[in-house]
């Protein structure tokens, strides 16, 4: 047993390590160009070890979703949503504007399509979950659920992006006030 828990140790390190070299050259330079080369470098792994885990940087990048859309989940879920808002936005605003560096790569207009689209079906489920919760309060008759949840998700994320393109001119306060008197009744 200790030599697979030590093992299991091992793999989760030079995954991290993976991860981590990923973000940071995500930060120095477009996603496309990075190479899987650019990857073992920057984490000090050799080729054979990073092929083990991942067949491209795309299954790598993927890897590290489920981390970025439960960060997603954890900053939506920091308020309650209000009677004209089924997506609470800020918590998500305050989580991006104190990593700035870290998410503008990823959401920017130039962002990860992969990274973009995760995010959006995390937003989408986080909305059509706050309209259950709602009940019939939270129901409009005559626009369906799913396209208030993709309506709600889809301009999160495009003034989110917006946002972040322009080096957040207004608070994160302001910005989910913006938001949610934008979206009132969506």
């Amino acid at each position: 047993m200790a030599t697979e828990e030590r093992q299991d140790r091992r793999v989760r390190r030079t995954k991290q390590r993976l991860q981590v070299a990923l973000m940071a050259l995500i930060a120095e330079k477009s996603y496309d160009k990075i190479t899987v080369q650019d990857l073992i470098d920057r984490a000090d792994v050799g080729r054979s070890t990073f092929y083990a885990h991942y067949e491209t940087k795309d299954d790598l990048l993927v890897s590290g979703l489920d981390g970025l859309t439960a960060d997603i989940e954890l900053h939506l879920a920091d308020e309650p949503a209000g009677p004209h808002s089924i997506l609470p936005s800020m918590g998500l605003f305050r989580h991006v504007a104190e990593n700035h560096r870290r998410f503008k790569p990823l959401f920017g207009s130039r962002g990860i399509d992969l990274v973009m689209n995760a995010a959006y079906e995390t937003l989408v489920k986080t909305a059509m979950s706050r309209i259950d919760e709602l009940g019939p309060s939270g129901e409009s008759s005559d626009i369906p659920k799913d396209a208030r949840a993709a309506f709600a998700a889809g301009s999160l994320m495009a003034f989110l992006t917006w946002w972040i393109d322009n080096d957040m001119p207004y608070s994160p306060e302001q910005m989910a006030d913006m938001y949610a008197r934008m979206t009132a009744n969506a």
